[in-house]
């Protein structure tokens, strides 16, 4: 069999995800049933800690705050950690969100000490830990969006179902600068078909740092501090402790808002990088649906072989098509400049799938990690 044959072949199996893909993307667009309501509610702590501001903005984090903030009720309490040098430029937004929503509980968490811990974001929550009132803990990342409805949805899914905690895949609807593409094609058409294939196979081992649900007493008796937040992938690292694990129904939204495009490709690289760390196998296995990698092998081996070409540029051309349909199906509509770049993203996605195996360190919140645990990280 030719090599054209064999990469035709790989064409179509590839072709054969994006339609799976796009076709679990659209089922998953259609409102989930209702779990029954329960009789009595438990108590509720959300954590929301906030990363320090880059001058002063709050832009990328105040609509999903506020999405959580105004679904507070009696049984819910929302905890806010702020760091002490941002508390001038996040005073008024408290404010504000305790005149609109006066009968929400917003507890404020300011520290100003360094962290304890390597995860910069699971040594917020271990402070907050201990200014937390309710049985149920759900942490979330502070640029989430919640749809309406979602703390009772949560909340009744998560007792209906009897997983050792609920999480919940998310989806970027708003591209409002061309950077910004790649977090929304790493997430939408990437990771989510990904994700809601999981889901109808049933419990998984997993969290989505997007938000988790689960029960005070299930974390103080079989997570510790120091482990969680010596990881890189905390949520990775939480949701093998409590297992069993269940995917939601319910799609949340998250915001991209990287600075400049080194921003976004490092951004990018950090996902990937800490997904081969945490599941080699899974990430290696991406190689069967990944048939540009053949093709731009075959075409700078053979330059010169015109079949070589057009099937690079076809196989590109389905690849930039189905991650747009699958954009869209979410609720996120490409321009006709994002979509000149996604062909760029098809490549990208293959050439930073073979960088992840090499030896490099990824940053996060001015830290370098040269693999998942922090007995491997620089600050």
């Amino acid at each position: 069999m030719s090599v054209e044959l064999l990469l035709t072949a790989w064409s179509g199996i590839g072709l054969f995800w994006w339609a799976l893909s796009l076709s679990l993307a659209a089922s998953a667009g259609k409102p989930p049933e209702a779990p029954p309501p329960q009789p009595k509610k438990r108590s509720l702590t959300i954590f929301k800690p906030l990363s320090p501001l880059e001058n002063g903005n709050l832009q990328a984090v105040a609509r999903g705050l506020e999405s959580f903030i105004s679904q507070l009720d009696e049984a819910s309490e929302l905890v806010l950690g702020i760091h002490e040098p941002d508390w001038p430029d996040v005073a008024p937004f408290v404010d504000r969100m305790q005149a609109l929503y006066p009968k929400s509980r917003i507890i404020i968490v300011r520290r100003s000490e360094s962290d304890t811990l390597a995860n910069p974001k699971i040594a917020w929550q271990k402070v907050m830990a201990a200014h937390a009132a309710g049985d149920l803990w759900l942490w979330s990342d502070s640029d989430i969006i919640a749809p309406p409805g979602f703390l009772g949805s949560a909340r009744a899914e998560f007792e209906t179902y009897g997983a050792e905690m609920l999480t919940f895949p998310y989806v970027v609807r708003v591209v409002r600068r061309l950077p910004d593409l790649l977090d929304a094609l790493f997430v939408n058409a990437e990771i989510y078909p990904g994700v809601l294939l999981l889901r109808k196979s049933g419990p998984v081992d997993f969290g989505l740092g997007a938000a988790m649900l689960f029960t005070k007493e299930s974390f103080l008796k079989k997570v510790t501090w120091e482990k969680l937040g010596a990881a890189l992938a905390d949520d990775f690292v939480l949701g093998q402790a409590l297992q069993p694990v269940r995917l939601s129904a319910t799609t949340l939204e998250t915001v991209a808002h990287v600075a400049n495009w080194p921003a976004a490709f490092e951004h990018y690289f950090r996902w990937k990088k800490t997904v081969c760390w945490c599941r080699p196998i899974g990430f290696a296995a991406q190689v069967i649906v990944m048939p540009v990698l053949g093709w731009l092998a075959f075409a700078i081996c053979h330059p010169f072989n015109p079949w070589a070409w057009i099937g690079l540029l076809s196989t590109i051309q389905v690849e930039v098509l189905f991650a747009a349909l699958i954009c869209r199906q979410v609720g996120c509509r490409l321009s006709l400049t994002a979509l000149l770049a996604t062909e760029v993203w098809s490549v990208c996605r293959v050439l930073f799938w073979i960088l992840c195996w090499l030896p490099g360190r990824v940053k996060w919140q001015k830290k370098s990690w040269r693999t998942a645990h922090a007995d491997s990280y620089s600050s």
